[in-house]
């Protein structure tokens, strides 16, 4: 497998005993895996590398307490590198041995290009870390359901090394997101529920607006965040957003007939402090200067999220002629992305459409005009769920539906797409003979397990519904006992529906149902 990587180390250094308190770059790793791609399946990977020992049908990559996470940017980019002793799940791969994960987060197309092409990707140096505190001295993050305890390590930026990834994550096929140069071997993981998130503002305003929750009810009270006060878009409205033939409040109008900027369901002004715990009233008018507009937060063209939004409400990359998605307007760069504190994080941005590099960017977007009292919508997975302090955003349904795995597995809820993990087809042999190649085929073929899906989605519960991953119905994974219920769901979460039969993603087809489904309300 084709990888730029530092010479391997010495024999005595290899002998070193591991140490909690002595991790790289003293002892080095002995087994280093480099992937690129995708930043929406980031939180899948992490949560795949902490799950714990002894959970039947789920192998664990780690053995518990020895994981460590490092984490920066590099040239913008989010960077990880897991780090810990090996279990003794990976078949040909002893137990005991020191195993680095790296992954670069650069959007669905550097899981493709790069890696059908060779081309070199930047990664973490781990014999070269910033002399930095929080990145030498790791907080402790405790464990939590199925998930282990490990090691935080922070802004770990640096320089960084390069290597050629030997594999790459995508949000969808890789012929939809980068230049396929050589043959890839691609294989679907799961089935992930994309959302339909606004900012936190916003999602008040719908509420008051379409008589779900008054807007003297403060911003935070519990009854915001339940299903049924979860406010709705249609699917043309949001398409027409996407597309820009939508670009102003105005054109949206209430039940009276007045702009939605300006309805008298709305306080005219919002409080001095619209973020301190009980604050009413929690809607309100948007910023009269600059409230008017639309505000965008989308991904680089790049990004297999962005192309999963394009395709489901626009068919774009699937359909000749198809409405383009609309492009950056405010500096930002259709290829690089922007900065968002520069950019959006202002009073009077330079215009109202922003493009980010990863997911966190477009969560960073959406907070920001949140701040300043703008009305913004967004793009980015189930995964993501708001708070009240730096992620003010919140999911909205579309045509009356939530975005929950339930409305998903019952084909209510119909923007998922097949996520999937490829490299160079020419080293389908060499897999199984080296200790790289046996960590990334168990990483390809358990990501996706219904037990392992199960796992992962315990941290993306949502007060209205369970979001997250569902896995792709097969022979081999009977589908969840009837009645399907959100409880079944969380114990066996499997899809009723697939866009292709075959183990390859095929996300420009329409959603099939292979098992069964409910017609109940």
């Amino acid at each position: 497998m084709a990888n730029i990587v530092q010479p391997s180390v010495t024999l005595a250094l290899t002998l070193l005993p591991f140490q909690l308190n002595a991790l790289p770059p003293d002892p080095p790793p002995e087994i280093e895996l480099y992937i690129s791609g995708s930043t929406a399946q980031d939180e899948s990977l992490e949560n795949l590398m902490r799950l714990k020992s002894g959970i039947a049908g789920t192998p664990n990559i780690c053995q518990d307490g020895t994981l460590d996470i490092y984490r920066g940017r590099i040239d913008g980019t989010r960077k990880r590198v897991f780090y810990c002793l090996t279990a003794d799940s990976i078949p040909g791969v002893d137990a005991g041995r020191r195993l680095a994960v790296h992954k670069s987060s650069g959007g669905s197309g550097e899981g493709v290009t790069p890696v059908a092409g060779e081309e070199p990707v930047t990664f973490i140096d781990l014999g070269a870390l910033p002399r930095v505190e929080s990145c030498l001295t790791p907080s402790r993050v405790l464990h939590t359901g199925d998930l282990s305890a490990y090691s935080n390590r922070r802004a770990c930026d640096g320089g960084g090394k390069t290597a050629v990834p030997q594999a790459g994550i995508s949000d969808i096929e890789p012929e939809l997101v980068g230049d396929v140069s050589a043959p890839l071997t691609s294989q679907s993981q799961a089935q992930l529920v994309w959302g339909l998130p606004v900012s936190k503002n916003f999602r008040n305003a719908l509420q008051a607006i379409q008589g779900l929750v008054p807007a003297s009810v403060p911003h935070d009270h519990p009854s915001r965040e339940t299903m049924r006060n979860m406010p709705t878009l249609t699917r043309p409205q949001v398409a027409s957003i996407f597309a820009g033939t939508l670009s102003s409040w105005d054109q949206l109008y209430d039940e009276d007939g007045r702009p939605l900027h300006r309805s008298s369901r709305l306080a005219a002004t919002g409080p001095d402090n619209p973020h301190l715990a009980g604050t009413a009233p929690g809607a309100y008018r948007p910023d009269p200067d600059a409230g008017q507009a639309i505000y965008i937060c989308r991904r680089i063209a790049g990004s297999g999220t962005q192309a999963s939004y394009e395709i489901h409400y626009l068919r774009q990359r699937c359909v000749a002629d198809a409405p383009s998605f609309i492009g950056p307007d405010d500096g930002s760069d259709i290829e690089r992305g922007g900065d968002v504190e520069k950019l959006v994080r202002r009073e009077q941005p330079a215009g109202r459409v922003f493009a980010g590099l990863g997911t966190s960017d477009v969560r960073a977007c959406l907070d920001a005009h949140d701040e300043f009292n703008r009305w913004a919508i967004g793009i980015f997975s189930t995964e993501n769920i708001g708070n009240n302090a730096s992620r003010e955003f919140r999911h909205v349904k579309v045509d009356g539906y939530a975005p929950t795995l339930l409305n998903a597995h019952h084909g209510r809820w119909v923007h998922v797409s097949e996520p999937s993990i490829q490299w160079p087809s020419s080293d389908d042999d060499e897999l199984g003979r080296t200790e790289e190649g046996r960590v990334l085929t168990f990483i390809a073929r358990n990501i996706g397990l219904p037990r392992v899906v199960r796992s992962l989605n315990a941290s993306f519960v949502h007060s209205w519904g369970a979001g997250g991953y569902l896995a792709l119905p097969g022979p081999e994974f009977p589908p969840p006992e009837l009645p399907v219920t959100e409880e079944t769901l969380q114990r066996d979460p499997v899809a009723s529906l697939t866009k292709s039969d075959d183990g390859r993603p095929r996300n420009c087809n329409v959603p099939l149902i292979r098992t069964s489904s409910s017609v109940a309300r």
